[in-house]
């Protein structure tokens, strides 16, 4: 990994007399004031990270990595387009990926219609007979109004006590050996945002798999009041009770809301779905490694308001690290006068972003939207038959 020590860059500053009078940690304010500028122009290869996501067939949105700043590339042919047209399907025959946010916080639209994994539904949520509650819900109706999917959905009434309501859904009996490489989904209409949710898949009331504490959506976005949320359960990773054996015939479902106001909540489709595992390779926003790390954990030289370390590292090639440099300088040199070094730091600059380019084309991915959308053939329609 190539990196430039921040004692290194502030001493190649300091050749400028005029700059070494500046206190050292305006130099190092303006270096972060020209990363974050870079940041919003361009990428290069040394912040590629190597990852992979799970997705899965009819599932549109996805967690990023903790450290995801601009997506690089995902394994299959996709087009990355916008997030209006990514949720209108635009481009009806290819593969999607858009960057949606959500409460400003960033996940990946991605709509995969090459999957081959699929999904087997557990219940289309619109037969009152395979339904009942307890605990704190009172009553399961169905509702042909608030649905998700299909037809309907079950309205489920829940007056507040325990703390906790139980709804089960029985569906028709099946042996899967292989269900811990799937994931559980359900969707659910909350009224109010419950303290938490509890998934199970189960073969009778004492061998079963769940999954308790859930707080987010698949996605990791937050429970939506007056919204439809969709709940997962990781089966590898949920805790077994009982004995779940190649040959056991999971027979019904659970979900419990915990800490759900009184008012009415919804249930729809269920699904068993099995994942396709793809490369995820993504621009990293970390560009900083801390002094005594190893890997970059930092966006900026800063730490907060007031803290820096001159044993920090940049991450990138000596083209990256002058160009940083420069873009820091000509900031610098807004308090300074001093014509002729301003004019050479320009010079400076422009040398350094034409070496750069020269050898590190900008490869941020490029939206693709249709601009004309029609509902039948131009070239045919207007024939006579």
């Amino acid at each position: 990994m190539n990196t430039t020590l921040l004692s290194v860059i502030i001493a190649q500053m300091d050749a400028f007399q005029d700059i070494s009078k500046v206190p050292e940690e305006y130099k190092v304010r303006h270096l972060d004031s020209a990363l974050r500028a870079l940041r919003r122009d361009t990428v290069f290869p040394w912040t590629i990270q190597q990852g992979t996501l799970r997705v899965f067939d009819d599932v549109l949105v996805y967690p990023i990595a903790s450290g995801h700043d601009e997506l690089a590339y995902l394994k299959a042919k996709f087009a990355f387009t916008s997030f209006k047209q990514f949720f209108e399907d635009t481009q009806s025959t290819r593969n999607q990926l858009a960057e949606i946010w959500d409460a400003g916080t960033k996940y990946l639209g991605v709509r995969y219609k090459g999957i081959a994994s699929g999904s087997q539904q557990l219940s289309n949520a619109e037969v009152v007979g395979d339904y009942s509650v307890s605990g704190d819900a009172s009553s399961v109706a169905l509702d042909k109004v608030n649905f998700k999917e299909g037809n309907g959905s079950m309205r489920v009434v829940i007056v507040n006590s325990t703390g906790t309501a139980t709804i089960k859904d029985t569906f028709t009996a099946f042996t899967d050996s292989v269900y811990k490489r799937k994931y559980q989904f359900k969707w659910v209409y909350f009224d109010t945002v419950p303290t938490s949710v509890t998934l199970r898949l189960q073969i009778d009331a004492t061998n079963y798999a769940e999954t308790s504490g859930i707080t987010t959506q698949f996605s990791g976005q937050a429970f939506k009041a007056g919204a439809w949320n969709l709940i997962a359960q990781d089966l590898n990773e949920a805790t077994v009770t009982g004995t779940i054996s190649s040959t056991s015939s999971f027979a019904y479902e659970e979900i419990d809301l915990v800490g759900a106001a009184s008012g009415t909540y919804y249930l729809d489709n269920s699904y068993l779905r099995a994942w396709e595992l793809l490369d995820y390779w993504y621009y990293s926003k970390y560009n900083v490694i801390s002094a005594g790390s190893t890997a970059a954990d930092k966006e900026y030289f800063y730490d907060g308001e007031t803290l820096y370390d001159t044993g920090d590292k940049l991450i990138g090639d000596t083209e990256w690290v002058d160009v940083a440099k420069y873009e820091a300088l000509e900031l610098l040199l807004g308090d300074i006068e001093n014509v002729g070094l301003f004019s050479l730091i320009q010079r400076k600059k422009r040398e350094a972003w034409d070496n750069l380019y020269q050898k590190y084309p900008n490869m941020i991915p490029l939206i693709t939207t249709k601009r004309y959308i029609f509902n039948n053939d131009p070239i045919t329609s207007g024939l006579k038959k």
